[in-house]
């Protein structure tokens, strides 16, 4: 494991002072699966208030941010490095936090406390590697395993459930029986987490490209307590041509056509059939419809996306996704000229909704999908050749403006009517954007 010559410098400053200190947790994990490391937590055998005097007389800043716990922020060459003491854990409270914690100077004692295995490794350039609970040996047979007692392990704190699904997901791990049972027994409980909490891991297992997410979630138990309007789309049929897979089988196949898709997109998707049970409908021959449903899915993932607080900006985008989800576009100028005029010209926005139109359609039916898919890329490169030749026509870009509708005798809303007309007429038509001959149409209009 190749160390930053700051951490170095970081261990010969307590090694110089009688003091010992190791790298622990995701860096070590993520060298040995050969995964890059950008953050790297330090562990020592001294007090909180040792290191602090011991940077602090050598003209370092170190933040306390969590010295209760031991926990102290080192800023040494720009980088901001986390060193906690070695320390030992009291029986958990509300299924979150220790009732007491303790320091230690065993780095095995520090070790034991840890979630998994994997992360409960730790590592010195001349000491090598510290591994009491066989990390290595899991890392390489590719398995999330609890330190100690699964049961016991996620009672103490629900948290380590998100956790192992995410790391599973983020490492394509397999998490191994004992642990897996003490999920399902203790999935509940995830109730004690914050929102805050369960919206970190939450983004970061849907960004790991895990095939199959939302099935996994769902077979942890997990998914209803995290979204529980899921539940509704569960095993639903859609007796139509356009599909073969249930509501949620055909999600969760949008989102496997998610890959490499920010985390606002996969949302969307989650989200975005969420409205069709509730707008159900019939027609004479059996086969069903959903009219609305993309505007009731936007109104269920923006009460659910406020109530795991994520930020008013990201909701306002999501749901702009899911409402123009199954909106018509084609390959035709016109088309997606009035495409973008509903989105003031967003250019970004109207390839980011195209993105959920085009994994929408991947989870299709198999015959069907192709010439859908090819309507949508299709569709996005002449998107970008009309940005590219400035071929967007905007509202400010008509040939006449309310001054000279007033002009012509319109009042009141008529006036914003008129303007609302001419601007259809010329995304139709960019021709047709000149003042003689916008001004005929309203006098055509007006009459």
């Amino acid at each position: 494991m190749q160390l930053p010559q700051y951490i170095l410098d970081i261990f010969a400053i307590y090694e110089a002072n009688g003091y010992e200190a190791f790298v622990v947790g995701g860096c070590v994990r993520d060298a040995i699966c050969k995964r890059n490391c950008h953050d790297y937590d330090v562990i020592t055998n001294a007090l909180p208030q040792e290191t602090i005097a011991l940077f602090q007389q050598i003209g370092l800043r170190i933040l306390p941010t969590g010295f209760a716990h031991g926990t102290l922020t080192l800023i040494y060459q720009e980088h901001f490095i986390e060193i906690t003491t070695y320390r030992k854990e009291d029986d958990y409270i509300d299924h979150r936090r220790p009732a007491n914690i303790s320091f230690t100077k065993s780095i095995y004692e520090d070790l034991k406390r840890r979630d998994f295995t994997i992360n409960a490794i730790a590592y010195h350039p001349v000491h090598g590697l510290i591994d009491p609970f066989c990390g290595i040996k899991d890392i390489h047979r590719r398995t999330i395993r609890c330190v100690g007692d699964p049961n016991k392990r996620m009672e103490e704190d629900a948290l380590r459930i998100l956790r192992a699904l995410r790391f599973s997901a983020q490492l394509s791990f397999t998490i191994e029986e004992k642990t897996w049972q003490a999920i399902l027994t203790h999935a509940m409980d995830i109730d004690y987490v914050s929102k805050e909490r369960i919206q970190a891991e939450f983004n970061q297992y849907l960004c790991s490209d895990k095939p199959n997410a939302l099935h996994f979630l769902r077979a942890a138990n997990i998914l209803e307590l995290i979204l529980p309007e899921m539940q509704r789309i569960y095993d639903a049929p859609q007796p139509t041509p356009w599909h073969t897979y249930d509501i949620f089988t055909h999600t969760d196949i949008a989102l496997n056509h998610s890959k490499g898709y920010n985390l606002e997109k996969k949302l969307a998707i989650v989200f975005h059939d969420l409205g069709k049970p509730l707008c159900e409908s019939f027609d004479e021959k059996g086969v069903v419809h959903y009219h609305g449903h993309a505007e009731i899915s936007k109104e269920i993932a923006k009460q659910r996306l406020k109530q795991l607080h994520y930020s008013n900006t990201v909701i306002k985008y999501i749901t702009t996704l899911i409402a123009f989800h199954d909106y018509y576009v084609c390959p035709k100028r016109k088309v997606l000229r009035r495409f973008l005029s509903k989105l003031d010209n967003d250019i970004e926005l109207a390839l980011d909704i195209l993105d959920i139109q085009l994994a929408d359609n991947h989870a299709k039916h198999p015959k069907l999908q192709k010439e859908l898919i090819e309507n949508v890329l299709s569709s996005k490169a002449l998107l970008l050749q009309m940005q590219k030749e400035q071929d967007m026509i905007q509202r400010k870009d008509l040939a006449v403006n309310g001054h000279d509708v007033i002009a012509l005798g319109y009042q009141g809303a008529d006036i914003k009517k008129a303007l609302e007309m001419l601007y259809q007429t010329v995304i139709e038509d960019p021709s047709q954007n000149t003042k003689d001959n916008l001004l005929s149409l309203l006098k055509t209009f007006k009459s």
